[in-house]
Formats: C-alpha cells, sequence, structure tokens
C-alpha cells in the first residue's frame, strides 16, 4: 500500500508539473522523463490524475503481485480524494486514498481486502491454508515528500480457517502502531485441533519483523503437522515455540 501511495503521489506532482490537466503519465514520459521515478515504472501510460492503474506491483508481505487501481472522487476540505482497488490471485481489496493540496500528506481510509489463502502459497513449508481472510478498518497515514509511513491500522480475521483441508477454527489479528515509527500486530487462532497465539512487530521501512508464535496441541493435531512444526519451531511439551526474525520481501514459504 506504502507504495501504490508513492506512485499515486508521483504521477499527481509530475502532471501539475508540466501543467497537463487531462494529461497522460505517457506524456510525461516523452516530455520529461526525469521526473517519472523508478518505482512508478508499473503505471499504465494511459494513467491521469482522474483515473488509472499500476499493474504487476510487488508489495511487502504478499506472495504475488497485485494490481492498483484508481478513479477521482472529490475534493473535500484537507484535499482530494480517489476511489482505489487492488487486485490479486486471491485478493481483492478497496478503499479510499486522500492527498492534501499542499501535497505533503496521503493517506489511507475505510480500507477492506479479502484473501482466499487456499490460492496462495503456504507461509509454512509443508502446510496449506485455506478460508477467508478479511480485513477491515485499513488505515495508513504517509508523509511527504520524505516518503515515510506514520500510522498503519487494521483488523483480521480468518474464518473457517483450514490446514491442510482440516478445520481449525477462527484466527484473528490486530495491527497497530505508535509515534516512534514501530508496529506490531498480535494473533491468535482458538479451535480443538490447534491454539495459537503470538505477535509480530517491526518497523516502518524494514522489511524485516520479528515473529513471537506459540503452536499448542488442542488433542488433535495430525502427526504431519508435528513433524512440519518439529523443523521450524522449538518443542516444549505439547506446544512449538517460535521466535525469528522474518524477511517480508523474501517469497513464500518463510518458514
Amino acid at each position: 500500500m506504502k507504495r501504490f501511495l508513492l506512485i499515486l503521489a508521483g504521477v499527481m506532482s509530475g502532471l501539475f508539473l508540466v501543467g497537463l490537466i487531462e494529461g497522460r503519465i505517457g506524456h510525461l514520459r516523452a516530455l520529461a522523463p526525469g521526473m517519472v521515478p523508478g518505482w512508478a515504472s508499473p503505471v499504465e501510460n494511459g494513467a491521469t490524475l482522474w483515473r488509472g492503474a499500476a499493474r504487476g506491483l510487488r508489495v511487502t508481505g504478499l506472495p504475488v503481485e497485485a494490481d492498483l487501481g484508481w478513479r477521482f472522487a472529490r475534493l473535500a476540505a484537507p484535499g482530494a480524494i480517489w476511489d482505489m482497488t487492488v487486485t490479486a490471485p486471491g485478493l481483492t481489496g478497496r478503499g479510499e486514498i486522500g492527498l492534501s493540496m499542499a501535497r505533503d500528506r496521503a493517506d489511507i481510509r475505510a480500507g477492506r481486502i479479502e484473501i482466499l489463502p487456499g490460492e496462495w502459497p503456504g507461509p509454512i513449508r509443508g502446510l496449506t491454508l485455506d478460508g477467508l481472510v478479511e480485513m477491515t478498518g485499513l488505515r495508513a497515514d504517509l508523509a511527504l515528500p520524505d516518503q515515510s509511513l506514520r500510522a498503519l491500522g487494521a483488523g483480521l480475521r480468518w474464518s473457517r480457517a483450514r490446514i491442510d483441508e482440516q478445520e481449525v477454527g477462527t484466527g484473528e489479528m490486530t495491527v497497530l502502531s505508535d509515534q516512534g515509527g514501530g508496529w506490531r500486530a498480535p494473533f491468535s487462532l482458538t479451535g480443538d485441533v490447534i491454539a495459537v497465539s503470538g505477535r509480530l512487530e517491526g518497523r516502518f521501512g524494514s522489511p524485516v519483523a520479528v515473529l513471537d508464535m506459540r503452536i499448542k496441541d488442542a488433542g488433535a493435531m495430525p502427526a504431519d503437522w508435528q513433524g512440519a512444526l518439529d523443523r521450524v519451531a522449538q518443542r516444549e511439551g505439547n506446544a512449538w515455540v517460535v521466535r525469528r526474525d522474518l524477511d517480508l520481501s523474501l517469497d513464500w514459504p518463510l518458514l
């Protein structure tokens, strides 16, 4: 999402500089290629301030490439607002993005994303996930032009959760951030097969997150799951503990 904010802010700034009210990013590339930064390369040539798309974006934390689109919605007191969409294999999302008139701040509000994890590679080698993950209340604040993410928040719920086709209950996660540039995401999963609790935490600007997770056998954990966990976690009685750094920019599986 941060990269999308940078792309839109760059397109807006560039088009204002050349004074093309109905200008396209393709015009800007032809007339002043130096004004188009490298990270804007996925933006389609026909994109304008009013509508456009960027294709094949690699977003940190996602195992698949995403397409992002925007369409101008309205002017408000703080600035201009666009409707935005994000699509990828197993993922659809929408929300609003706002850009201040001074072009020094951007923000995402009312973001909602649905994920079908069964269409993604599993984050843990040897285990496949399925069900529906819903992210609601996605919000993010970005300071421009230094391109720094200042705040991030969202709630996630994993319903009809299945691992290797076996139902495991319901999972939840809350994403929070602080004024010091850090973020954290406590999570849990409860059911009759396993009980999971833990947290991810990191800092804005770094793809590395610290994972601290405890997975407990609730009485019906299959033997092959135990074998997969033995390869990536430290066993403590009927539970497995994972404490390690994860590079979220890497391809999945991460464990």
